[in-house]
């Protein structure tokens, strides 16, 4: 299923290709199980991207993005597992490449590890780590696959087309999670007829055995479109988006919302409801009790997404809003208490400590954020 790419035909790779630029003043999950923590010289990545190009560039300790970028297909996201950083080249270019950060300010190119090209169409979006193994997401595929992340090759692989919906051939994974032996995989259980309408059954989420792949359990959401799951201390957390409005936003009603899942009894409520958040939940990131979600409020009149940022308590269920922010989606991320948040209508991304905002300084020419991944 995947060829592996040496660094020495790396240039020759469609799915990537890499420009080393220095733009001066001419023109970045889910870590589940990461490896021991190890020092690493930079603190995040942000991917840029205009949906023609896409770049990668690195945030330095002093949190500072790199004037130098690495070129990568346009619809691409970033993952970390707090030592190596990943990049998954989505729709169109299916490829996965491992980068060293360290070596990314002095080697550019040469500091990629390895690159694995998968099927064409599979759309990687996530991955979820144990050790020097990795589940990786493919969300318009049949299966999910488990790769060596010492050298990409894929050891095993899950058969998921039986969780599809009337007749499509992926249930549509869009976010997957690893706790404690367990790979817990959110389904968003589409479908889209000839006119391109899409029906939405309630998600669903499958348990499986990350150490031999074997299907654990299945648990019915209450909820549909299903966006982000969290597992804390053994709690296991859903965001769900469910159905779009006429104007593509969300409603602010109780079918769409957080949830929580009592794996031991099967079934999934309502924790916190959507009339309560405002809407439907895009993304969620979670920091020990704390959840902060994106909820989607539409488009403006230049087609700019408009979302509205929560701070959640998940034990108290109390719900407070975080000022000072319009557009979220150039994705979330978050590392001891800092939430990094890329809006893509101002072209930057923002940092925020809980109790103000700060925004990080763009080099002239960068893409507006994309995929945002911390170590």
């Amino acid at each position: 299923m995947n060829k592996i790419t040496k660094y020495s035909t790396l240039l020759a790779s469609a799915g990537l290709a890499f420009g080393l630029v220095a733009c001066g003043d001419d023109s970045s999950s889910s870590p589940s199980s990461a490896p021991e923590k190890v020092e690493v010289s930079i603190a995040g990545v942000v991917f840029g991207s205009d949906y023609k190009t896409g770049e990668l560039r690195w945030i330095d300790k002093d949190g500072e993005i790199s004037e130098k970028t690495l070129s990568f297909y346009q619809d691409s996201r970033v993952k970390s597992n707090e030592a190596d950083l990943y990049v998954l080249e989505g729709m169109g270019a299916d490829n996965i490449t491992k980068i060293d950060p360290d070596k990314l300010e002095s080697d550019g190119k040469k500091a990629v590890v390895w690159q694995v090209s998968l099927d064409d169409g599979v759309n990687p979006v996530d991955m979820a780590f144990d050790g020097d193994f990795a589940w990786v997401a493919l969300q318009n595929a049949d299966s999910l696959v488990k790769i060596s992340t010492k050298d990409g090759e894929i050891k095993k692989s899950i058969k998921t087309k039986k969780f599809a919906y009337e007749g499509e051939t992926s249930p549509f994974v869009t976010d997957i999670e690893l706790d404690d032996g367990n790979l817990y995989v959110l389904m968003q259980r589409y479908t889209q007829d000839e006119n391109y309408v899409v029906t939405y059954p309630k998600g669903l989420l499958a348990i499986y055995d990350a150490s031999k792949g074997n299907l654990v359990d299945t648990i019915q959401l209450k909820s549909k479109n299903p966006s982000s799951i969290a597992v804390v201390d053994g709690q296991v957390f859903v965001a769900t988006h469910g159905e779009y409005n006429d104007a593509f936003g969300t409603d602010a009603d109780d079918k769409r919302g957080i949830e929580k899942v009592n794996v031991s009894k099967k079934k999934s409520e309502l924790l916190v409801s959507g009339e309560k958040l405002g809407g439907g939940v895009v993304s969620m990131v979670v920091d020990d009790d704390i959840a902060y979600v994106s909820i989607n409020k539409g488009y403006d009149e230049n087609y700019a997404a408009v979302q509205a940022l929560k701070k959640v308590n998940l034990s108290s269920k109390k719900v407070e809003d975080v000022d000072g922010f319009t557009d979220l989606s150039g994705s979330m991320a978050i590392s001891d208490g800092k939430l990094y948040v890329g809006d893509r209508t101002a072209s930057k991304v923002h940092v925020w400590n809980g109790e103000k905002k700060k925004s990080i300084k763009q080099p002239k020419g960068a893409l507006a954020p994309y995929s945002i991944a911390l170590f």
